[in-house]
């Protein structure tokens, strides 16, 4: 059941929310695509849902890294960006 600081901080679960999904799609999305070819109906569903994530964060990576190592990366600074939602949540709890 959802309680009261749920809704309190909505704000800030709803994105954190939302970031560990693209997290759980993009390893998905690495674990399955040696096994899936291309063309799979899968591997299409989840490259056309992560493909804006992968794409961003390749554009800030050289072009010398592979694309797998792209979607790692992706991973990464998505988590990174989650912790930093969870310490945003903290300090608004201590001093609000």
């Amino acid at each position: 059941m959802l309680n009261a600081n749920f809704f309190t901080y909505w704000y800030l679960y709803l994105p954190s929310l939302v970031l560990a999904v693209f997290i759980y799609l993009l390893l998905g999305r690495l674990v399955l695509s040696p096994f899936l070819r291309a063309d799979n109906t899968v591997m299409r569903v989840l490259a056309a849902v992560t493909d804006p994530v992968v794409r961003t964060i390749g554009a800030i990576t050289p072009r010398v890294v592979p694309s797998s190592l792209v979607i790692v990366f992706a991973v990464m600074w998505l988590l990174s960006a989650r912790i930093l939602l969870h310490q945003a949540l903290i300090a608004r709890r201590m001093f609000g």
